[in-house]
């Protein structure tokens, strides 16, 4: 009598487990869901193609310009003597869209940081050319557009103020190295050289790609 009352259970067990194996609707087509999830993306750098590394320190003695060239002559002092190149901003951006098909774009901002010194009455100029991209990293649309002219940081744009060097930046990566935003730092009197001072002025430069 037990083994008789125990054989139904057995048997529906068996029926309950093919049945959850199987759904008994399969046709000549089969489908699962699959899912890419793609983050928003902000990185810069600054290399220095005239070491072949990040930018470090950047010096401009000027002593070098007053013995040599047009500033060893008694009466010129031409700031344009010296000057510092092949900085390239590298730049990877993935961006969203902002809604109502617009898209959100990002820039690059630049500014001495709080705490700096400068000479009174006169501008770093850093000025930039338009973005080399490398193939398939963006578009000259997506890789944004470059401050005509550059920018000025000193008296044109003070101490802790943020200047904007490159704008409409969307989904774009530059490439390392000597890819992205090449620049060119140089000096420029904007104000009296009375105001012209000897001394060691230390500043820090801070490049910011704006997050979203």
């Amino acid at each position: 009598m037990k083994s008789i009352k125990f054989l139904p259970i057995f048997l529906f067990c068996a029926a309950t487990q093919v049945g959850l194996s199987q759904d008994n609707n399969d046709t000549n087509i089969a489908t699962h869901p699959f899912n890419v999830s793609i983050p928003e993306v902000a990185l810069l750098d600054v290399h220095d193609a005239n070491t072949g590394l990040e930018v470090a320190d950047i010096t401009f003695d000027m002593a070098t310009a007053t013995t040599t060239g047009t500033n060893s002559e008694a009466g010129l002092y031409d700031f344009g003597a010296l000057n510092y190149t092949d900085l390239w901003i590298n730049y990877t951006s993935v961006t969203g869209s902002g809604g109502s098909g617009f898209d959100v774009t990002r820039q690059i901002d630049v500014q001495m940081e709080a705490g700096s010194t400068f000479p009174l009455a006169f501008d770093l100029r850093i000025t930039p050319e338009a973005p080399v991209v490398v193939a398939n990293g963006g578009t000259v649309d997506s890789a944004g557009t470059v401050t005509a002219g550059g920018v000025a940081l000193g008296v044109t744009t003070a101490i802790g103020t943020d200047a904007t060097l490159v704008n409409s930046i969307e989904s774009v990566y530059t490439g390392d190295e000597t890819q992205g935003v090449r620049l060119t730092y140089t000096l420029e009197q904007n104000g009296n050289f009375a105001d012209y001072q000897a001394g060691l002025y230390q500043a820090v430069l801070r490049y910011t790609l704006s997050d979203l």
